[in-house]
């Protein structure tokens, strides 16, 4: 991985077999952020999505092993107990054209992945919501 600070914003190269949202929390520790906005796009494999099922409150997971082109990847940076906290969500299509998406546990670059994070001085901080079952934004 490579990454470059430039003003309010951080690009980053994601290396072949290295985790996308890994990596994009190595760069959130490391620069210390507080917050920002995530976008990306490349090209992934053993994909592992999840849908949050309310009424349950847990994740229902999927895994993709084949290799799939990652059309957009959006998401954020927060903090959780003052850590840097990735919430991440992607579209991937395969080879047929078919697109499938959801909340990003994670994925591996199976050629090149990169991405930009638009920072903020905002600690966005999460707070546990009972009635949904997650830690969600404590504005």
């Amino acid at each position: 991985m490579n990454y470059k600070k430039i003003d309010d914003k951080i690009f980053i190269s994601i290396d072949k077999g290295e985790l996308v949202n890994e990596k994009l929390l190595e760069v959130a520790e490391q620069e210390g952020l507080k917050s920002g906005w995530i976008n990306g796009l490349g090209a992934i494999s053993d994909i592992e999505i999840g849908y949050w099922d309310i009424e349950k409150k847990v994740y229902v997971k999927k895994v993709f092993d084949s290799d799939y082109e990652l059309i957009s990847l959006i998401g954020n940076v927060s903090l959780v107990d003052n850590k840097p906290f990735i919430h991440t969500h992607i579209s991937f299509s395969d080879t047929t054209f078919k697109v499938f998406g959801g909340h990003l546990f994670d994925a591996e670059v199976i050629a090149a992945a990169e991405f930009c994070i638009f920072m903020s001085d905002y600690h966005l901080h999460r707070k546990l919501n009972c009635d949904i079952g997650l830690n969600l934004w404590n504005i």
